[in-house]
């Protein structure tokens, strides 16, 4: 495999999920994103204003670093790096375990691939 060909990430195995509380938080799920780490973002208790302020912040390091960010559930992210392809059954599940925490759907999710 070259530089070039997408690695599959297991998601159920490797992606771990952080809830920052602050802006100080978000330097790991951008650590994470650097290093080749897909990330689930949990920013329910976080409150709009953090949500928001991380979006801008992970919008610009996904965008530099080539990868991706995708809305799993209201207020649930996941931060995908450039190179990595999760499995589309592994995205539903991550879905599905966390709406199953009593989320409700987000609306216009769609799975990405790198």
């Amino acid at each position: 495999m070259d530089a070039t060909t997408p690695r599959k990430a297991r998601a159920r195995a490797t992606v771990p999920i952080v809830a920052p509380t602050n802006y100080n938080d978000f330097s790991q799920p951008v650590d994470r994103l650097r290093d080749g780490i897909p990330m689930l973002v949990d920013l329910e208790h976080g409150g709009e204003t953090l949500e928001r302020r991380f979006l801008d912040f992970a919008a610009g390091a996904v965008y530099a670093l080539a990868g991706h960010i995708e809305r799993i559930a209201p207020h649930a992210y996941l931060v995908v790096p450039a190179g990595v392809e999760l499995p589309a059954e592994d995205v539903h599940h991550l879905r599905e375990t966390y709406l199953g925490r009593g989320h409700s759907t987000a609306p216009g999710i769609s799975v990405r691939r790198s």
